[in-house]
């Protein structure tokens, strides 16, 4: 397997699934800060974050059971299927016009609802800094990190190292765009990420399983 495309295609593969999976955390950490506090909203996140991370070693360590063809095969396959899913998006944001404004709203708004509800009528002014408080974000972030994880655990197969290397370049991007205004998160055109994501994930996904296919069936790359 020629080690350029390896080490493009770990890269980019972290890069854009962090990117896509983690711009969701960021603009609704950020957007539920006043109403959860900041605390809770850090908690929630870093919990969310740390199970994301267990999951991914675990699906690398799973995968580097097999053999080199079965591999292969098998981080293809799971990158395949991430495409699918990307192309989905896009065909329900480009062609569909679903808005991805929209959604994030909602999904902020449902965040604060399953907090605030626990205190009835009596809504507190900033939530008390507690796991409890900090369990909606800690969902979304498990939910979202679970999906990237799986993609990253595949990719760690193949090469660690620029794998680690695009996830981390992808996070602090991230963070600083965060940090200036979450609203460029919402500008950029969700069907066209999606797109170039699902285009990425099919082309390394289908370089992966041919080459397992090749050493399954001639025995080299």
């Amino acid at each position: 397997m020629a080690s350029s495309v390896v080490i493009i295609g770990s890269f980019l593969l972290a890069f854009k699934a962090v990117l896509i999976e983690g711009s969701e955390v960021a603009i609704l950490s950020v957007a539920t800060v006043k109403q959860l506090g900041k605390n809770n909203v850090l908690l929630g996140v870093l919990a969310g974050g740390a199970a994301s991370v267990f999951i991914l070693l675990a699906v690398r360590q799973v995968f580097l059971l097999f053999p080199e063809a079965a591999i292969d095969i098998g981080t293809g396959t799971v990158i395949l299927y991430f495409s699918y899913r990307f192309w989905r998006g896009f065909k329900r944001y480009y062609f569909g016009k679903r808005s991805f404004r929209a959604k994030m709203e909602k999904m902020e708004a449902d965040v604060v609802e399953r907090d605030m509800l626990r205190y009835g009528g009596e809504k507190p002014a900033m939530l008390p800094f507690s796991f409890i408080n900090a369990l909606p974000v800690f969902a979304i972030t498990l939910t979202e990190g679970f999906e990237a994880s799986l993609v990253l655990g595949a990719a760690g197969t193949i090469n660690i190292e620029w794998t680690t290397i695009g996830a981390l370049v992808s996070l602090v991007l991230l963070v600083v765009i965060s940090a200036i205004s979450y609203e460029y998160l919402l500008r950029v055109p969700r069907w066209g990420l999606d797109l170039l994501a699902g285009s990425i994930l099919l082309i390394f996904g289908s370089f992966f399983v041919v080459s397992g296919l090749q050493i399954l069936f001639f025995g080299g790359s």
